[in-house]
């Protein structure tokens, strides 16, 4: 296999003789569509499968009753909120800063190194982090008392996160080696790796929550079977960086490179904005379910299932958000601020706008067995069945919000994601939602109003914004941060 194909794509695109029009022609957007989806599929099926690691711990629980059901959704709410949403967010660094310096590379300005400098950085910040993180963890049961959720549900989802507190460290390394090397156009590895893994952690979900092996009668064994299974996709993403493609732009380690302080201060920067841009909409989220979870715990199980198909809907497009992530990064990077735009208008108007009649469609047509897969409780389905054409309109919103924040991304301007998601969600939707949910009585379908609103709210926001974005200066600032190479006295 010649691992050099799955980026020439991106190298072509890159190189400076190749021009194009100056304006959206039929031959331009099917051109640039041919270019985006062989980098979105593979990223798309790697979404799914390692989506499917926490989809096989539900379903497991799922079939030792609606307590173990709705406990693993509370897990996975203040897991989401308080440690995996963090580490996803400061992911952002590196989706801008190793994009770009690899887009400098392709153009003959830039040092290859500087991809693993900023991977080292941004794990250190990381792994500084999830220590606060893991002490939390530590007292889950006590602070889900604390929201007032059911004693039984909160003590089992305590035991559960406890047990998922390994699994932290692992999380950091793959979630940024697997962008490191999507920087790089290496689109795949997380396919690979997630094929691997897949069928392991299912394995593994019988042994520990059905088999004789089983650690416990209330469904422990499911987190512990998560926690292997993300220690194994570290591993083997480390394993195929280092023999299989990407390790050459690796750096060797050096404490002032390390511990640059302008370096380490434009990562701290970059984070923190992703962090917002990415923990505003998931912790938006888990308001949500934790409102569901006041209205019962049938409505937490069915709130959890929705969740989980919307989530399976919005894979596709979440291969194209990062692949026009990767593909805006590497213009700016090799200073084609046109290249960049082409990239965005296509990702978001025609792309976007497709996926999202697809996912809506699917939703419509689909609600009366999606919900058969995860639950045999008739009460569940049947809020499951009533919430899922709203959460189809939903789908239209969260596809173009989704693509914008990627396009935001490539530009390194996630900040404006951020202050958009929290008006979104903050402003418009929460208040909408819980109004909506517990004055007008409107249960579940009132949270899933102010969703709705919130996401066309701010994706109808972030479309205006792109078009307007003055991409010859995003590619100046993109030059700036890659600077170091080039003249070590500004560090």
């Amino acid at each position: 296999m010649n691992h050099n194909n799955e980026r020439t794509p991106l190298v072509s695109f890159l190189q400076p003789e190749q021009e194009r029009p100056k304006c959206l022609t039929p031959a331009t957007v099917v051109s640039e569509s041919c270019a985006l989806v062989p980098l979105a599929w593979p990223v798309s099926v790697g979404c799914l499968l390692q989506m499917s690691l926490n989809f096989a711990a539900i379903i497991a629980l799922g079939r030792l009753g609606t307590t173990a059901l709705a406990s693993m959704a509370l897990t996975s709410l203040y897991a989401n909120v308080t440690g995996y949403s963090l580490i996803l967010g400061m992911g952002a660094a590196i989706d801008t800063l190793c994009s770009q310096a690899y887009g400098e590379f392709v153009s003959g300005s830039g040092d290859k190194k500087d991809l693993g400098r900023h991977l080292t950085r941004t794990i250190l910040v990381m792994y500084i982090t999830t220590i606060p993180i893991a002490i939390l963890w530590l007292f889950t049961k006590d602070l889900l008392l604390l929201a007032g959720q059911d004693p039984t549900i909160a003590e089992l989802s305590g035991k559960y996160t406890k047990i998922l507190i390994p699994s932290l460290f692992p999380f950091v390394i793959s979630e940024s080696v697997k962008r490191f090397l999507m920087a790089q156009g290496i689109m795949s590895a997380q396919m690979l790796v997630m094929c691997c893994v897949t069928p392991i952690n299912c394995v593994l979900q019988y042994i520990f929550v059905f088999s004789r092996f089983k650690l416990d009668d209330t469904g422990s064994g499911a987190p512990f079977a998560l926690t292997i299974s993300q220690t194994l996709v570290a591993l083997l993403l480390v394993l195929y960086s280092m023999f299989v493609n990407g390790g050459d732009a690796f750096a060797e380690l050096q404490l002032d490179q390390l511990f640059n302080t302008r370096k380490l201060r434009i990562v701290v920067e970059l984070a923190i904005s992703g962090v917002f841009m990415t923990c505003s909409e998931w912790w938006a989220w888990e308001i949500v379910a934790l409102c569901a979870g006041l209205l019962g715990p049938e409505y937490l199980a069915a709130q959890t299932i929705i969740i989980t198909i919307c989530s399976w809907a919005y894979m596709i497009p979440l291969g194209v958000s990062i692949a026009c992530t990767t593909r805006i990064g590497n213009a700016l990077g090799a200073k084609s601020p046109d290249k960049a735009k082409l990239t965005a208008f296509v990702s978001l108007f025609f792309l976007g706008s497709l996926l999202a009649a697809i996912n809506s469609s699917l939703l419509v047509f689909g609600r009366s067995y999606f919900g058969r897969i995860f639950s045999d409780d008739e009460h569940v389905l049947e809020i499951v069945s009533s919430i899922l054409p709203l959460g189809a309109a939903f789908q239209v919103a969260d596809v173009m919000s989704g693509i914008s924040g990627g396009i935001l991304r490539g530009a390194g301007r996630p900040e404006i994601g951020a202050c958009l998601n929290l008006v979104g969600y903050y402003v418009v939707g929460i208040p909408l939602g819980v109004f909506c949910c517990f004055v007008l009585d409107m249960k579940m379908v009132g949270l899933w109003v102010g969703l709705t609103a919130a996401l066309f709210t701010l994706s109808g926001i972030e479309m205006v914004i792109i078009v307007q974005l003055d991409w010859e200066k995003e590619s100046d600032n993109a030059r700036m941060r890659c600077l170091d190479h080039l003249n070590p006295c500004l560090a």
